[in-house]
């Protein structure tokens, strides 16, 4: 199938970005310790001395992401037991299941975190088990109304807001966590240093939408040179990003293979954000071009071809 042409920022007169459920979606949980907390949490954990052993986080930096995860609203605090605490998801953070699981799926097929130098709460689990069909499966990220694969190929975003028409209200500001060192981002595997730094994401998010020079990505994330030089460094150096010479030495920044597999990623935070986050209308959409509808993708098994859930999937080793 055809590529499509990606979306150019040359008529945008503001960054478009900050304007969609994944950008929603990651300055709340655009953090490696969050990420980490939360994998830790669909796996059973709920007290802190138990987040403490298993993450190998300080005392204060595990009080603090608790603490805002709380009141964030996706974590409860229970201490009716009368011992000690134990925090619990809520409904809105259990609905990130499908992020986590594509993100195990990017993890196994690309080889993050599985080989034996990894830090044990960063490998992820050997097999994911359909439980109504039995199967061991690697789910399918598929359209729900044509149940096609979702592609970064068979997309388009959409800006919905007409010019001079009112902007659908985004939540209030919250408070943000406190960004990670370099060097404490270079302990971290591939995906982990990418969804667990808000900046990366919206460098990656930029790319998708079509940029492709450094004044692209300025004019997309409206931040100075220095920072959007120093991401666009990490991005390749992790294998995210190639460069293109074109007009002499001017660079162009293109989507490696494995970022290009994120996509699924960043299309399911989306659909998190605006089920959780949006008040109202989301600015930026996403259309399914093969079908021709709003883009709905859902995880499907592979072998049995029904829809998969919470509910229905199963990690073990």
């Amino acid at each position: 199938m055809a590529r499509a042409e990606p979306r150019s920022f040359s008529t945008l007169s503001e960054p478009v970005v900050a304007a969609s459920g994944a950008a929603m979606a990651i300055e709340l949980i655009g953090d490696a310790w969050v990420l980490r907390i939360l994998r830790s949490a669909f796996r059973g954990t709920h007290r802190f001395g138990a987040f403490l052993q298993e993450l190998g986080v300080s005392r204060a930096v595990l009080t603090q992401r608790l603490n805002l995860l709380c009141s964030h609203g996706l974590f409860e605090r229970d201490a009716a037991d009368g011992g000690h605490a134990r925090y619990r998801l809520t409904e809105m953070g259990l609905d990130l299941w499908g992020v986590l699981i594509l993100m195990w799926l990017w993890e196994r097929q690309r080889g993050t975190g599985v080989d034996g130098a990894a830090h044990a709460p960063d490998r992820p689990r050997r097999r994911l088990i359909h439980t109504d069909c039995g199967a061991s499966i690697e789910p399918r990220y598929v359209c729900a109304h044509c149940a096609s694969d979702v592609s970064p190929f068979d997309t388009q975003a959409v800006v919905v807001r007409r010019p001079g028409a009112p902007v659908d209200q985004a939540p209030a500001q919250r408070p943000r966590y406190r960004q990670s060192s370099r060097a404490d981002r270079e302990k971290l595997p591939r995906l982990m240093r990418l969804f667990g730094d808000r900046w990366n994401c919206f460098i990656m998010a930029a790319a998708f939408q079509g940029a492709r020079t450094f004044s692209d990505f300025q004019r997309a994330l409206g931040q100075g040179p220095a920072q959007i030089s120093d991401r666009l460094s990490e991005l390749q150096a992790l294998g995210f990003l190639r460069t293109r010479a074109y007009a002499g030495s001017r660079q162009q920044y293109r989507l490696s293979p494995d970022a290009l597999a994120t996509f699924a990623i960043t299309v399911e935070l989306m659909q998190w954000g605006n089920r959780w986050l949006w008040q109202g209308r989301a600015p930026l959409t996403v259309h399914h071009t093969t079908c021709g509808n709003l883009l709905q993708a859902v995880l499907e098994c592979p072998h049995c071809n029904k829809p998969l859930s919470r509910r229905n999937l199963l990690l073990s080793d």
